[in-house]
């Protein structure tokens, strides 16, 4: 089930997920995914848009990995792209962050690493996903 009228609350869910955010993601829309018996199982949020450039982040987590399928990767990127008119989307992904970097790269995301940007001992590796790129990609159909 996705849950998209609820941002506030799966904001705070998926900043409680992520380490170092306590902070949150300030002004921000979300989507939520409820496993089957109706509880949060992942949330994509959506934050730091800008309107002028087209260019939106993407932060996500969930409780366990087999969350994201086809299906779901069209809705989280169907909202920046479809809907707002994105031209890019961006992710911030620590370097030990295995799976998620390979998810991004499989997705013909653009990869940026920057040493010492996450904390003094680990890189964040910045990725860049243009519209056109993801339109044109296998899991966009």
């Amino acid at each position: 089930m996705i849950v998209l009228d609820q941002s506030e609350a799966v904001a705070e869910a998926v900043a409680a997920l992520i380490p170092g955010c306590e902070r949150g993601f300030g002004p921000c829309k979300a989507i939520g995914f409820l496993d089957g018996q109706g509880r949060f199982e992942a949330g994509v949020v959506y934050h730091n848009w800008s309107p002028e450039s087209g260019v939106i982040e993407l932060s996500a987590a969930s409780v366990h990995r087999s969350w994201l399928t086809r299906e779901r990767l069209r809705v989280v990127f169907g909202y920046p792209f479809d809907q707002l008119g994105g031209r890019i989307a961006v992710a911030r992904i620590g370097e030990h962050n295995a799976r998620a970097r390979r998810i991004w790269r499989s997705l013909g995301a653009s990869e940026f690493p920057i040493p010492a940007l996450r904390s003094p001992t680990e890189a964040e590796v910045i990725y860049t996903l243009a519209a056109e790129t993801w339109r044109a990609g296998r899991f966009s159909r």
